[in-house]
């Protein structure tokens, strides 16, 4: 078997469509995923800068007289330097004021309308030699901490301001369950979809491969000269763990690149770097992600794939020709489309009692179960025992397979149906 499976995994690995398609795929995971947190450092990252240094205040609104300055009480520190000046005409005697100032100081018009609210206006002075979209930063700024002037206003203590300022954390709980935060509930959404479409995209990458691979030698002059040198079950499980480990090693690189991705992503996002440490730090603080579960997640997701690797190679055992695979391989594609479309149904509806099935049906549980495991929503125990069942269903579907190679390694004609099968199989025990 060991010369079969190294045959099979050179083979597999050596081949230009497997080189190329390994080096493409892991060139794009690293430049999306370290782009995708570029862009998002130009969206939600930290606030832009600005070069203005003073600011003339025009209010006409209910605030008129409050000190802007009280704005610096917020933790944005690009616009500490910043000085607001409360100009005692209108708005245009406050553009003068800019302008006799320096040539990065603008003016704001500050207004308020019963159905619009407050009204900011930012007014650049003829002569503004700060950047293009410094006033526009300013807008953001002003829009976003505006709350500290209002509240400057009110006849609040300092004690009531601090309490209105807190940071508000909602969670969600039903009764007798541990309240979740709508971060962690995020999470616990997208880690299961991820881990599902991840698997599936596995499955149709690999699946005919595997059903082809198996098929290959018994339509030529070749399977007769292999027989003399190795048994037909040496055969099989040779190709079925050769293809697997040239998978698992394609997978690796494509994890590696990903993560190298993530690094130099992170690297150049200082604000989203530091958003995705400390959210990640919260959620294992909680007891997400914790070591076992990594592990036990792994086991279980290559076990559930190891599964589908050998049905596809059981589904190749009944053809005898690599034309006849895809007649076959339609078998392999329903449970696989079902076994995804189940669980992911399911948690659109948030079915407990279908949900608690599932994860121990071994064709369904790869699709579950290493999420599940990996968010602490089963405990260990439970993710062992469904490990095991895997390993159990797929001993018995590679020991079959190999049951079906052996019986028909050297057979020529029609493909056979199940009922031929059942029936060589019965005379071959």
């Amino acid at each position: 078997m060991n010369t079969v499976l190294g045959f099979t995994f050179l083979q597999q690995i050596r081949s230009k469509t497997y080189i190329i398609t390994t080096v493409i795929i892991a060139l794009i995971l690293a430049a999306l995923s370290a782009g995708a947190l570029f862009i998002s450092e130009m969206f939600i990252g930290k606030e832009a800068p600005t070069d203005i240094d003073y600011v003339y205040v025009s209010d006409s609104s209910v605030l008129s007289g409050i000190d802007y300055n009280v704005m610096h009480s917020s933790e944005n520190e690009l616009y500490k330097d910043i000085v607001f000046v409360n100009s005692q005409g209108d708005i245009h005697e406050a553009v003068k004021e800019a302008s006799e100032r320096s040539g990065h100081a603008v003016a704001i018009e500050v207004t308020d309308d019963e159905k619009t609210g407050f009204n900011i206006k930012v007014v650049k002075p003829e002569g503004f030699l700060g950047e293009k979209k410094s006033p526009d930063n300013l807008a953001d700024f002003i829009d976003e901490n505006l709350h500290y002037v209002i509240y400057e206003k009110s006849s609040l203590t300092d004690v009531q301001k601090t309490e209105l300022l807190k940071n508000i954390s909602i969670k969600m709980s039903v009764i007798g369950e541990e309240g979740a935060s709508e971060d962690e509930e995020m999470i616990k959404n997208i880690i299961p979809a991820f881990f599902g479409v991840f698997l599936y995209m596995l499955l149709c990458i690999y699946g005919q491969n595997i059903s082809r691979c198996v098929v290959l030698e018994k339509d030529s002059k070749m399977m007769e000269m292999m027989l003399v040198a190795t048994k037909p079950y040496s055969l099989i499980f040779g190709k079925i763990f050769g293809i697997y480990f040239a998978a698992l090693l394609q997978l690796a690189v494509w994890i590696i690149s990903l993560a190298a991705g993530i690094g130099a992503g992170m690297s150049m996002t200082e604000s989203v770097s530091g958003e995705i440490l400390r959210f990640l730090e919260g959620f294992i603080e909680n007891g997400g992600f914790s070591f076992v579960a990594s592990v036990l997640s792994i086991a279980a997701l290559l076990i559930g794939f190891l599964l589908y690797v050998s049905l596809a190679a059981f589904v190749g055992t009944f053809a005898s020709k690599t034309e006849e695979v895809n007649s076959y391989y339609g078998i392999y594609t329903m449970i696989v489309v079902f076994s995804w479309m189940i669980p992911y149904i399911n948690g659109l509806n948030g079915n407990d009692h279908v949900l608690g099935i599932i994860r121990f049906i071994p064709f369904t549980a790869p699709f579950t179960v290493p999420a599940d495991i990996l968010l602490g929503n089963i405990n260990t125990l439970y993710g062992c025992i469904s490990i095991l069942l895997m390993l159990v269903s797929t001993s018995i579907i590679v020991f079959i397979a190999a049951k079906i190679y052996k019986a028909f390694v050297l057979y020529r004609g029609n493909p056979p149906k199940f009922k031929d099968v059942i029936r060589t199989l019965k005379k071959e025990s």
